[in-house]
């Protein structure tokens, strides 16, 4: 089954509703919210009620994407037969891969993953939670040779990579920082925790477990529940502004950055599936049409969620 792309966008402005939502590259706004952080403290602990009932509330899973592409077009022909899917909307992409051992009925659906993300803010510290439905948890890379805590992409992680300058600088200078989290205690493996930063093209990553010191007292709690895993950090802005220290003073109500997400989904094989955020196979790297994000006060009115379930959309494809 495939799809052809649809790249007609016409009246994408038009589409902003009154209430707003999380601005997309492509002009158009995604349905989770508005992109407003609220500045609320969490107790940091594991327990993500807490985030989930003060933060702000960021979501996608497949039927998502399908949705999303037959609204506002494909940038490639969709591609349902192989081992690791294809579902190429514009800004968010289910690459999604059949692991062996997985049921063949799930892969790439809202069972395999759907993503549940909770942010907010505070003088100090960002503050993210996960609670994501997957219907494998895994944290263990391919050790055939020994372990390569570097593999994140080989194990469940929360990954996004910050625009500090709000889509006005270049994508791989001291404005982009990587920060990514794995669904277990940050002192359960070296892989925890870990940060990336850009200076003049070239990128410093650094693994919690190598210099806990190095994360200025970031917090990281996860594991597995009964749908899937869940991850809660607190991630210092001094940590995020480490390169960029002449605008940590920026952190306040009213600043914006921009967020692109890649979440890898392995699902026990050595190979690995992934879903994008904020990026396609066009714009992964254009900073400036990432989703936007604005630190403020209190958190917004949500938006209504468009009902969806992955058996109406997935009949779209055939």
């Amino acid at each position: 089954m495939k799809r052809v792309p649809y790249l007609a966008l016409v009246g994408l402005t038009a589409l902003a509703t009154a209430a707003s939502a999380q601005l997309m590259g492509n002009g158009v706004y995604w349905h989770s919210g508005d992109g407003g952080i609220p500045k609320y403290t969490p107790k940091v602990d594991g327990n993500v009620s807490d985030l989930e009932a003060g933060g702000y509330h960021l979501s996608w899973k497949p039927s998502d994407i399908w949705a999303w592409g037959d609204k506002y077009g494909y940038t490639q022909d969709s591609d349902l037969i192989s081992r690791r899917i294809r579902v190429y909307a514009i800004d968010v992409d289910n690459n999604l891969y059949l692991a062996d051992g997985e049921d063949p009925a799930e892969n790439g659906t809202d069972v395999d993953l759907t993503t549940n993300y909770y942010f907010s803010w505070d003088e100090n510290n960002f503050y993210v939670a996960a609670n994501n439905i997957d219907n494998h948890y895994d944290v263990v890379e391919d050790r055939t040779n020994g372990a390569n805590d570097n593999a994140f992409w080989q194990r469940d992680t929360f990954w996004i990579t910050f625009d500090l300058s709000d889509g006005t600088g270049a994508n791989n200078t001291n404005n982009i920082v990587d920060f990514r989290a794995a669904p277990v205690n940050a002192n359960d493996a070296a892989f925890s925790m870990q940060i990336q930063h850009f200076q003049d093209g070239t990128g410093t990553q650094i693994n919690y477990g190598d210099d806990p010191d190095y994360f200025l007292g970031a917090q990281l709690f996860g594991g597995p529940n009964s749908t899937g895993y869940y991850l809660e950090s607190s991630v210092p802005w001094d940590l995020i502004f480490l390169f960029d220290p002449d605008n940590r003073n920026r952190v306040g109500s009213g600043f914006a950055f921009r967020g692109r997400f890649i979440i890898p989904d392995p699902d026990g094989d050595n190979l690995y599936g992934q879903t994008y955020f904020g990026g396609d196979q066009t714009t992964i790297g254009t900073n400036n049409k990432w989703p936007r994000f604005i630190l403020q006060e209190d958190l917004s009115v949500p938006t209504a969620v468009e009902e969806s379930t992955w058996g109406t959309v997935k009949k779209l494809s055939q």
